[in-house]
C-alpha cells in the first residue's frame, strides 16, 4: 500500500527532501544512522538557508532513526512515536511511500549484509506477537512504564462486569493464600462462598467498630477468627478495618486505585531470591575488578532496603514473622583476596540478608575454580539454575515468594527458576549490550569470539518474554527519547543475518513493565555538610589519598592541590568513556588552568587486568596523560575504594568546591549520579541514558554530551566561571541536586513500589487463564533447548 509523502510532510517541501535523502554518500554497510542524517542534513540545511521547506524537513527527518541505501530507492524506519515504528520504502522520482512489513524490511537488512547467502536460505523466525493475547493492551506510548495501573484498571473493571469469575478468582485467592506454612486471611470452613464473605465482612466491620479491645491485638484477632478471618488484616483495630473496607468497596464498587491499595495490604511476601550471577559478587575488594560495579551496589543496597521494609510490611499485617533475602550469585574458588570463596555470607547491615554463592559446574560434575567474563557464563547457568534452586530450598526452608532477576544471566536463571518453581519473577536489565554497541545484531558475527551476543540476545528475548513483570529504572529504557530508540524498544524487530530474524520480539505495550528509580544507602551518602555524621580521621585520610599520596598505584602529582577538583569514578571501559573525559581536559587550556581532574578507575597497570577492553583503556590512558603533559594536572588511583570509602570521596570532593562528571557514552541508569546527589555533590551527566532522568537541565545538574568534547568542556568550564563570578552558584546547584535525589530516588520508595507491584502481579498471574500463559511458555521453553542451549554449549569449546 502506498502512501503519499504529504502524509507525513508539507507537499511543497517533498522536492527538498527527496533532494536530500538521495544525496546522501553511500557508506559500507549502505545504512545512515540517525545522527549521520541530522549531522547530514544540518550541513544541507546551512546550504540551502533557513525557511519553512527547510523546518518542516527537519520535523520529518528527527523521526528517521536508520535509512537503508539501495540505488534508487530508499528504506527509511519512521518514528511516529516512541514504541512505534512504520516502514517505509522511497523510489527516485516517485513521492508514493510504501509501507513495508516488517518481514519484508529485515529481508532486505538481512541480505544487504549477507549477499553471500543463498535465496532458499531462510534464517530463523522469531514472532512472539500471537502470544500477547491475554489480559490488556495499552494504547498511549507515553503510558509505558506506568503497567501497574493499567493492570489494575483492567482488572476492577473485569470484577464489574464479569463479578461472577473475578470475585470467585479473588475469594480463592484470599482463602489459598499462606506465608511460611500459616493460613492466612479467610477459614475457607467457616466462609465457604463469596456470598457467605460479604456477609462476614458485614460482621467483621461491625464488631470492630464496637470492639471493647482496640488496643489488644490478640483479642482482636481472636475475635476475627471466630468470624472465619485469619491473621493478615493489620496490627491494629483501625488497619483492620481499612483493609476489609477496602475488600468491600472491590467487591461493591471496584476500581483501579482501591484494588491496588487493597492488594498492597496483603502479606504476600516473607522471602526473596536476587539472582546475580556474573561478575565477583562480594562486600568488600570487589569494585572494580572486571564485570563487577554498579550493579553490585544496586543488588547489596535493594537486599537491605527490602528486608527493612518487609519487616514493617509485615508487623503492620499483624504477622510475626522475620524476612529474609538471599542474594544468588557465583562462588569462586580462585577468590584472589576476595570473599567469592564463601559458600554463605551474612551482608553487614542488615539482619537476614545473606549472599549465598553457588559453583559454576562442568558437565562431570568439577566446579570451574576461575572467574569467568560475564560474556562467556552461558553455557554453566543451565546446570546453576537446578543448584540454585537446591540450595535456596535449603536455606530458606522451602521456596521464596519472589525472585528477582538482574543483567541478561541473571534474568534467564530467575526465569528458570521461576518456571520451576511457579514463583512470581521480576527482571531487571540494568544495561542491555545490544543496545550499547553500534551494529551488534546486523555484525554479530564480528561480536561473536569477543561477546557472544547470539546467545545474549536470544536470552534476553526469553527472559523478558517470560516474567510476571519487569522493572526499569527509567522510562526511556523502555521506550527510549523523542529521539533514540530505548534498549528495549530495540528488541522489537531486528535481524542478526544467517542467524535468526525477530519479527516481533517484546510487546512494550504489556502492562509488564514498570519504571522504578533505585536510591543508594543513606547511611554511606549523606551530605558533606552534615559534619556531626563524619569521622574526622577518615576524611583527612581520603583528602590526602585524593589530592597528596604516592604510590605505585597512583599516577600524577597536582601541581596546584588548591585548584577545584573535577571528579569522576568508573570501570575503565570503552563505554564508561573516562579516556574521553581525560582528552576533553587536556584539550581545554581553560579547566587545565583552573581545575585539577581527579579520577578512581581500575588499576594503572594494563598487565594486571584480566579484560581486554579494560587493558587498552589503561594503555589509552597513559599515552593521553604523557602526549599532553598531564602529571601535574591530574590524579588517577588505581584502586578499589569501598562504599563508605566512596561516600566520602564525593564529601571531600564538595568541601573544596567540586564537582562530578560521569561522561559515559551510554549509561542505563548512573548510581553513582546518585550518590554524588545524596552527598551535595553538582553533577555533569551524560545526556545519553538514564541521566535524562535523574537530572533537571540547568536545575539540579548539568547534561553533556559526551561525543562532543568541545561542548562538554564548555559547560563544566562555564560552571566554575559562574561559581567565581556568584558566590552561591556552586552551593545552589548543590542543594537542587540533594533535594531532588531525596524527593524521587530513595530506597525506601523503590522498594514500597516493588513489593507492590509482586502483590498486584501476583494476584493477576493466579487470576489469568493458564492456557493462554503457558502458549508463551512452551514457545520461549523451545528457544531455550533448542537454540539457545545449543549456541551456548559450543562456548565451552
Amino acid at each position: 500500500m502506498k502512501k503519499s509523502l504529504k502524509s507525513f510532510i508539507d507537499g511543497a517541501e517533498i522536492p527538498l527532501l527527496e533532494e536530500f535523502l538521495f544525496s546522501l554518500p553511500v557508506g559500507a554497510p549502505p545504512i545512515v544512522l540517525h545522527n549521520d542524517i541530522i549531522l547530514a542534513f544540518a550541513q544541507f540545511a546551512e546550504e540551502k538557508g533557513s525557511g519553512q521547506h527547510v523546518a518542516s524537513c527537519w520535523r520529518f527527518l528527527r523521526r528517521v532513526q536508520e535509512i537503508i541505501q539501495l540505488g534508487g530507492q530508499l528504506i527509511l524506519v519512521f518514528r511516529q512515536r516512541r514504541a512505534i515504528c512504520r516502514l517505509l520504502r522511497l523510489k527516485r522520482g516517485d513521492d508514493g511511500l510504501q509501507e513495508l512489513d516488517v518481514r519484508d524490511f529485515l529481508a532486505i537488512k538481512e541480505r544487504l549484509i549477507r549477499p553471500d547467502l543463498p535465496y532458499d536460505q531462510r534464517s530463523l523466525e522469531i514472532d512472539l506477537s500471537p502470544f500477547y493475547d491475554y489480559g490488556p493492551s495499552l494504547r498511549d506510548p507515553d503510558t509505558i512504564g506506568n503497567g501497574i495501573a493499567h493492570l489494575n484498571q483492567y482488572m476492577s473493571t473485569s470484577l464489574a462486569h464479569q463479578p461472577e469469575k473475578w470475585t470467585r478468582a479473588l475469594y480463592e485467592f484470599l482463602k489459598l493464600h499462606q506465608l511460611q506454612g500459616m493460613q492466612l486471611l479467610i477459614d475457607g470452613d467457616l466462609i465457604p462462598t463469596v456470598e457467605e464473605l460479604e456477609s462476614r465482612l458485614e460482621d467483621a466491620v461491625d464488631f470492630l467498630e464496637r470492639s471493647n479491645c482496640l488496643d489488644d491485638l490478640v483479642c482482636l484477632q481472636r475475635g476475627l477468627a471466630e468470624l472465619g478471618f485469619r491473621r493478615g488484616w493489620g496490627d491494629t483495630a483501625g488497619r483492620m478495618l481499612e483493609t476489609m473496607r477496602l475488600l468491600q468497596n472491590v467487591l461493591e464498587q471496584p476500581n483501579g486505585a482501591i484494588l491496588e491499595e487493597f492488594l498492597s495490604r496483603i502479606p504476600m511476601v516473607s522471602k526473596a531470591a536476587l539472582i546475580s550471577p556474573h561478575g565477583w559478587f562480594g562486600q568488600h575488594n570487589v569494585l572494580g575488578r572486571p564485570d563487577t560495579g554498579g550493579q553490585v551496589v544496586y543488588v547489596l543496597d535493594q537486599a537491605r532496603a527490602l528486608e527493612r521494609y518487609l519487616a514493617v510490611d509485615l508487623r503492620r499485617a499483624g504477622i510475626d514473622i522475620r524476612p529474609k533475602i538471599l542474594i544468588v550469585t557465583r562462588l569462586i574458588p580462585e577468590n584472589e583476596g576476595t570473599s567469592s570463596d564463601e559458600r554463605l555470607e551474612k551482608v553487614e547491615h542488615a539482619d537476614n540478608v545473606w549472599i549465598l554463592r553457588v559453583p559454576f559446574r562442568n558437565h562431570d560434575g568439577s566446579v570451574v575454580p576461575h572467574w569467568i567474563s560475564r560474556f562467556a557464563i552461558w553455557p554453566y547457568l543451565d546446570q546453576f539454575v537446578i543448584d540454585s534452586e537446591q540450595e535456596l530450598i535449603a536455606e530458606l526452608g522451602g521456596l521464596p515468594d519472589l525472585i528477582t532477576g538482574n543483567y541478561s544471566d541473571g534474568n534467564l536463571v530467575a526465569t528458570r527458576l521461576a518456571k520451576r518453581t511457579g514463583v512470581i519473577q521480576c527482571n531487571i536489565a540494568h544495561a542491555l549490550e545490544k543496545s550499547k554497541y553500534l551494529f551488534s545484531d546486523l555484525h554479530w558475527q564480528n561480536f561473536e569470539p569477543d561477546y557472544h551476543f547470539s546467545v545474549q540476545f536470544a536470552a534476553d528475548l526469553i527472559a523478558m518474554n517470560m516474567a510476571n513483570f519487569i522493572v526499569s529504572s527509567t522510562r526511556q529504557e523502555i521506550t527510549g527519547t523523542d529521539s533514540s530508540i530505548g534498549q528495549y524498544e530495540s528488541y522489537q524487530f531486528f535481524t542478526m543475518p544467517g542467524l535468526m530474524n525477530v519479527a516481533s520480539g517484546i510487546n512494550l505495550f504489556h502492562p509488564r513493565f514498570n519504571v522504578i528509580p533505585p536510591g543508594v544507602s543513606s547511611d554511606v551518602f549523606f551530605p558533606y555538610t552534615e559534619g556531626e555524621r563524619r569521622e574526622p580521621a577518615a576524611t583527612a585520610a581520603m583528602s590526602r589519598l585524593l589530592f597528596e599520596e604516592e604510590d605505585d598505584d597512583i599516577v600524577g602529582r597536582l601541581a596546584h592541590p588548591e585548584r577545584k577538583p573535577i571528579f569522576s569514578i568508573a570501570r575503565l571501559d570503552r563505554i564508561k568513556n573516562l579516556t574521553g573525559l581525560v582528552e576533553a581536559y587536556a584539550g581545554s587550556e581553560e579547566l587545565r588552568r583552573s581545575c585539577n581532574l581527579i579520577l578512581i578507575a581500575s588499576t594503572v597497570h594494563p598487565d594486571r587486568s584480566k579484560d581486554g577492553e579494560e587493558a587498552e583503556e589503561i594503555r589509552r590512558m597513559h599515552r593521553l596523560i604523557d602526549e599532553h603533559e598531564l602529571h601535574g594536572h591530574i590524579r588517577w588511583l588505581g584502586k578499589f575504594l569501598g562504599k563508605e570509602a566512596t561516600g566520602e570521596a564525593f564529601r571531600v570532593v564538595a568541601d573544596r568546591g567540586g564537582v562530578f562528571v560521569q561522561p559515559a557514552l551510554f549509561e542505563a541508569f548512573g548510581l553513582t549520579i546518585l550518590e554524588a546527589m545524596h552527598s551535595g555533590l553538582p553533577v555533569f551527566a551524560t545526556k545519553f541514558g538514564g541521566p535524562l532522568e535523574i537530572i533537571e537541565h540547568g536545575r539540579s545538574g548539568f547534561l553533556i554530551n559526551p561525543t562532543d568534547a568541545s561542548s562538554m568542556v564548555e559547560t563544566i568550564a562555564g560552571f566554575f566561571a559562574d561559581c567565581r563570578e556568584d558566590e552561591g552558584h556552586w552551593l545552589r546547584f548543590s542543594t537542587a541536586g540533594l533535594a531532588r535525589a531525596r524527593e524521587n530516588f530513595t530506597w525506601e520508595l523503590h522498594c514500597r513500589k516493588l513489593i507492590r507491584l509482586t502483590k498486584v502481579y501476583g494476584f493477576w498471574k493466579y487470576s489469568i487463564s493458564g492456557t493462554a500463559k503457558n502458549r508463551m511458555r512452551n514457545y520461549c521453553d523451545l528457544l531455550y533447548h533448542l537454540f539457545f542451549k545449543a549456541r551456548a554449549e559450543e562456548l565451552r569449546q
